[in-house]
Formats: C-alpha cells, structure tokens, sequence
C-alpha cells in the first residue's frame, strides 16, 4: 500500500514514494469537490510502430478527435477535479498540435500531465514540447539489443534512450521508461531497470496484458513468445526480490514493494481488478478514447463506450450515472495487473480517506 497521511493543518494528503503525489496541486477545496483523481487518454489509435505485444492499433476509429476537441475535453477534466492526465496512443507525436495541448494543460489548467511515446519523433517536435512546458515523459523501453526481439521493439527502445538524454539537457523535469515485462526479456529486466536508474531515470515495469478488452487479440491467439504463463512463476518471483531489492536501496523504480511482490501471481494470471467486487465502486481512473468516447478500461470499449463521450460529463449529475453503468461494465471484466491501475486505485482510496476525515471534522464541529 502506497504510504500516506492527512496534514490536518494544510488539510492535505502527504505521499511518502508516490512520484506525482506532490504535483496534483491538492488544494483542499479542489479534492473535497473531485469525482476522479487521474485520467487516460489515446490522442489516437495511430502509430507509425507496430510492436509485438501491443493492441491498441488493432482498432480503428473512423472519426478521432480534432485537436480543439481535446483541449475541451482537457477543461471537463478540469470541472471533474482531475489532478493528472496521461497522454498516450497510439502516437501521440504523430499529431503535429501536439504542442497546442501540452500548453493548454500547463497553462490553462491545474492539472499535472505525462506524455507516453516511442521516441521517435524530430527536433520539431522537440522544441515544440519543451516551449509547451512538457513536464514528465515516458519512453517505451522493453527490451536490449536482444536476440529474436522484433525490430520494432529494438527501434522504440534505442529512441527511447536517445530521446530521454535530449529531454534531460532540455531540463524536462520528470523523465521515465515504461518497461513490458514479457517472456522475451525476462532475462534483462533488473538489469536494465538499474542502468536506467542509475542514469537519473523513472522506472515503470508492468507484465504484458494479453486478450482482454474489445478487438484485441485472445490469449490463446497470443505470441507463445511473449506471454507469461505459470511456468514463469518462479522467474518472475526472482525477479521481484531483485527490483525490490533495488527499490529499498534507492532506484528509481515507480511500482511499490506490494505491487512487485504480486507481481509472480497476477502477473501470470492478470487477475487483478481495479473495482470492488462485492460493493459497486466508481471509476479508478478516467480513460477516453481517440473518438472521445468514455472506455471501460485501459483495453475495453464496453457498453458505457456506445453511451457516454468526455463531454456528456459536463452535465450536472451525469458522472454520477456514467459511474453506475461503469461498475455494471466493469464487472464484466477477467482481469489485468497494470501497474497505472494499481497505482490509481490507492490514490483513489487516498482520496477517499482525505473525504472521510474532512467529513468527520466538519461533523466533530457540529
């Protein structure tokens, strides 16, 4: 569990490891009145990559959202007390107003904001970033130089690696890699999370997600190659002692000690789940599609995607209903054990606990 505690004097939630914790800019009025905490997007289901493990592409919207559109979606994140949004793809940087929104969000918002890409954009597009105020980006780095990697994974990590040095002269003040872990690279997981780390870079590690969510493809059609099953039970658990090894003598590395110990069990399984099974619970984090409609999850357009766009919330009342069909979708779900969702979830109950002591307090005073 992600460490935590309420500052009664500042009337704010102090996280002890959590990386972005500190730049949610939570001011108490904006936390009390917040329906969600962190948001998702897919700029676009287009990418000029097509690596192994990933889905997202498989699905093709045939109207996405004009850049105009996304910055009004920025601002009902804003209306609903989002603190975080997360830019992915697709590719992102395949869109060239890219940089209009990036200053938006720093700008015109009080939101915090990271931007995942494979790295493989130009100087322009570079600049363009920095000047917007980029404030923390992700680069997709799964695997080394590695024998039988595909090509456009080894492509993506080299550019990553490049791309975070050019970031970090620019004075980008967050820079991170996100790390699939696969059957393919069990073998330089750990030590490719310590040389990153030891460059002065974020880590971010999850298992790779296979068949699950609306058009990708099933575990059974998956790459034997890539997927992890129960017979790498005992290799991940090696590999979890190590990287929390790592972890409590000072690397850099997001997850928590409790997500990298679950990590040999839902790993293998993807069994873990974002909501509560036995009460209805709302939204962990806030996902929009390239067509701006609302998904299930990280990989499903369920039923409240045919229902519900972004810009549905702003209507008094509605995130309340949306939250409601959500759990109904939701439960639907088998599982995952992204580390994001791990992480929104206990930022989520943070929040949660934040509203509770609030409440007493006020109650206490009556």
């Amino acid at each position: 569990m992600i460490k935590q505690k309420i500052d009664k004097n500042a009337n704010n939630i102090n996280n002890e490891v959590d990386l972005l914790w500190n730049e949610f800019k939570l001011k108490p009025e904006i936390l009390f009145k917040a329906k969600v905490l962190e948001s998702s997007v897919y700029l676009t289901r287009r990418c000029n990559l097509k690596c192994q493990y990933c889905k997202i592409v498989k699905t093709e919207l045939p109207d996405e959202l004009s850049m105009d559109r996304w910055i009004e979606a920025m601002d009902v994140f804003e209306s609903l007390g989002v603190r975080f949004v997360n830019i992915a793809g697709g590719e992102p940087t395949i869109l060239k107003e890219l940089p209009r929104l990036i200053s938006h969000i720093t700008k015109k918002t009080t939101m915090a904001h990271s931007l995942v890409s494979n790295s493989l954009f130009g100087e322009t597009m570079l600049r363009g970033l920095v000047e917007a105020g980029l404030q923390a980006y992700v680069a997709s780095i799964d695997v080394d130089d590695t024998a039988g990697s595909k090509e456009d994974d080894i492509i993506k990590a080299g550019a990553g690696i490049r791309m975070l040095e050019k970031l970090r002269a620019q004075n980008v003040p967050y820079l991170c890699a996100n790390i699939v872990i696969s059957a393919k690279n069990l073998a330089n997981v750990v030590r490719v999370t310590e040389t990153l780390s030891n460059k002065g870079i974020w880590v971010n590690l999850c298992p790779v997600i296979w068949g699950r969510g609306d058009k990708w493809e099933e575990v059974e059609e998956a790459d034997n190659d890539y997927r992890l099953t129960r017979k790498h039970t005992d290799r991940l658990q090696k590999i979890a002692e190590e990287l929390i090894a790592l972890k409590k003598s000072g690397a850099l590395i997001l997850p928590t000690e409790q997500y990298l110990q679950d990590l040999p069990v839902y790993g293998t399984n993807l069994s873990w789940k974002c909501f509560s099974e036995t009460t209805p619970s709302a939204p962990t984090r806030l996902i929009v599609d390239a067509d701006g409609a609302l998904l299930t999850c990280i990989n499903m357009r369920g039923k409240v995607t045919d229902k519900y766009s972004i810009f549905d919330l702003k209507k008094e009342g509605l995130y309340e209903q949306f939250s409601t069909d959500w759990y109904d979708d939701a439960k639907s779900c088998k599982g995952c054990y992204w580390s994001t969702m791990v992480t929104a979830k206990e930022r989520n109950n943070m929040l949660q606990v934040f509203k509770k002591e609030v409440l007493k307090g006020h109650e206490a005073k009556r």
